[in-house]
């Protein structure tokens, strides 16, 4: 009966030190971080803007073991989850650090927008695979959330042009639009010995690369003009090429207002278009038709709080001489006209769907100036 009663204690303690041993106590595991207090999330270190090091935070006033950290990141025009759709949340140490893998695809070095949310163990964190918002759930469910912006480093290639510095896109992984890769190299975007920006779309070890520009400067309401010294109405019908303003802040429809000439894929398409987004709406939209008299042409668009005016002339003018120079013109005054914010003035040439030109022939456009008038 001793010998019993000696194995069933003997069994007994086994079983709780294995269980209390299995189980992460207040010192070794699981713990309310920095003691009561309203919960927070902060950011330790942020990699720098085109670098692949790990975010990392801390989390004070809730219990670690209760709450993991939700992590996105905006790039490319949308937002995403991180590290992985499938493993969407991130431990929290006991002293309230935690680690996050922000570089795991595509261009993720090149995010802008990086925002963290604390979150409960029992919510399942929405799963964001390039939308352009942020869904409200996830800040009434999160007891804490940060964001931080970053911009681009002097790594990246900028240029001078028409008195505005200039950034230069690259991408070694297709996005928007097309999407398609885009290279920074001078031989696709380059200035000439009369100060004339060009861009080209090129290939290169049987990959196509394309071509964009973004003005540094934010310039909002007034008069945006662009010259142009290229044959435009003659591109090949996969060729696109966009003057516009763009925002990586989704409000008003990233502050988009468009000038595009493509045939979009088919030679009998129109080659033109205004736009004011979203172009869904067929009121936003004005398609038409360029047939150039010379190599010159101006195309312009004066936004305004209640109107975006739209007009393109033969020849280098900021004002026609007469009406006879006018290639054609629209006026908006729709609900979707945007309020200036942080959009830039942008210059692209790309590939419609990402499809090489129908001849294999690479695509070059010549812009000789850009004014902006206040």
């Amino acid at each position: 009966m001793k010998v019993l009663k000696f194995y069933l204690t003997f069994f007994i303690f086994t079983f709780l030190l294995l269980f209390i041993s299995a189980c992460p106590d207040n010192e070794n595991g699981c713990k309310i971080v920095d003691g009561s207090g309203i919960p927070d999330i902060d950011y330790i270190y942020v990699p720098p803007f085109g670098s692949f090091g790990n975010l990392r935070g801390h989390v004070a006033h809730v219990n670690n073991c209760d709450y993991k950290v939700a992590v996105y990141i905006f790039v490319a025009s949308g937002w995403w989850t991180k590290p992985y759709w499938d493993n969407p949340l991130t431990t929290i140490n006991n002293d309230g650090s935690w680690e996050c893998d922000i570089t795991t695809g595509g261009i993720d070095e090149q995010a802008t927008k990086i925002t963290a949310f604390l979150v409960p163990n029992s919510y399942n964190p929405v799963k964001m695979d390039g939308g352009s918002n942020l869904p409200s759930e996830l800040f009434e469910n999160s007891v804490s959330n940060i964001e931080v912006t970053r911009t681009q480093d002097s790594t990246f290639r900028t240029l001078s042009f028409s008195g505005y510095e200039w950034t230069v896109k690259t991408s070694e992984n297709p996005v928007g639009p097309g999407p398609n890769l885009f290279l920074n190299s001078t031989e696709n975007i380059w200035i000439d010995n009369q100060k004339q920006l060009h861009l080209k779309v090129t290939t290169k070890n049987g990959q196509w690369y394309c071509a964009e520009v973004i003005s540094k400067e934010n310039f909002g309401y007034g008069n945006y003009i662009f010259y142009l010294s290229s044959r435009i109405d003659q591109m090949n019908e996969n060729a696109v090429l966009g003057l516009f303003t763009w925002s990586d802040d989704p409000d008003y429809h990233h502050r988009e207002i468009d000038i595009e000439f493509s045939r979009w894929s088919n030679p009998n398409n129109l080659n033109s278009q205004y736009v004011v987004q979203p172009w869904e709406n067929p009121l936003n939209i004005y398609r038409f038709n360029t047939e150039l008299t010379e190599i010159n042409s101006t195309h312009i668009f004066i936004w305004q709080k209640d109107s975006i005016k739209f007009i393109s002339i033969n020849g280098h003018f900021a004002n026609p001489p007469d009406s006879s120079y006018i290639i054609n013109d629209w006026t908006y005054k729709g609900q979707d006209i945007p309020v200036p914010g942080n959009e830039n003035a942008r210059i692209n040439l790309w590939l419609f769907n990402g499809d090489r030109p129908s001849d294999n022939k690479e695509v070059e456009v010549v812009i000789n100036k850009f004014e902006f008038i206040k």
